[in-house]
């Protein structure tokens, strides 16, 4: 197998992963509170001069942007963005679909528990009905991404070096968690 830098698929996958990510931090810098710390990055980089005159643009239409939009989207985007990040242009894609699987169990069980012991001002958060649907929806939309790639490129082929392909992939799954575990913080990161 020829070893390019940025393959089409991976050239693909990058796209998929960052607008969609990059729509979810856009929506708190538009819509959220300026102590969030995405937009505490922004004022570090000395970009919050254009982002507040973009916010005073966009607020006009504030009014028409439902609230699940501005404050369930955003979720919902990133778990699409890890999933399509762990299951895209997978040789072994059954054992990354589940351990997607159990991240969204996980973020599911983690709302459920804010339902029953959370509250508006806890530490814990609040349970939102809106946060579970992007979540079941992003879960949708990256395992079908993922499943419909790895049918048509995969499926049947022969792998060389089962081993060695495992153990990358597994590495790059561990990263990539790792990685999103980190982002999907920051937006609960208050100045």
């Amino acid at each position: 197998m020829k070893k390019v830098f940025l393959e089409k698929r991976s050239l693909n996958k990058i796209a998929i992963v960052l607008s969609s990510f990059a729509l979810a931090v856009l929506i708190y810098l538009l819509f959220r509170s300026r102590k969030l710390f995405y937009y505490q990055f922004i004022e570090m980089i000395y970009l919050d001069p254009y982002i507040r005159a973009i916010r005073k643009v966009v607020w006009v239409y504030r009014k028409h942007i439902p609230n699940w939009v501005i404050y369930a989207l955003p979720d919902g985007l990133w778990l699409f963005s890890m999933g399509v990040s762990i299951l895209y242009n997978r040789y072994y894609y059954k054992r990354a679909q589940t351990i997607f699987t159990l991240i969204f169990i996980s973020i599911v069980g983690i709302e459920v528990f804010q339902g029953v012991y959370g509250g508006h001002g806890t530490f814990i958060g609040t349970f939102d009905l809106a946060d579970v649907i992007c979540y079941i929806i992003g879960y949708i939309l990256a395992s079908f991404i993922g499943y419909s790639y790895w049918k048509r490129n995969y499926k049947d082929k022969e792998i060389d070096k089962q081993e060695e392909i495992l153990k990358k992939e597994r590495r790059k799954i561990l990263i990539i968690v790792v990685v999103f575990t980190i982002l999907g913080f920051f937006p609960a990161l208050v100045n």
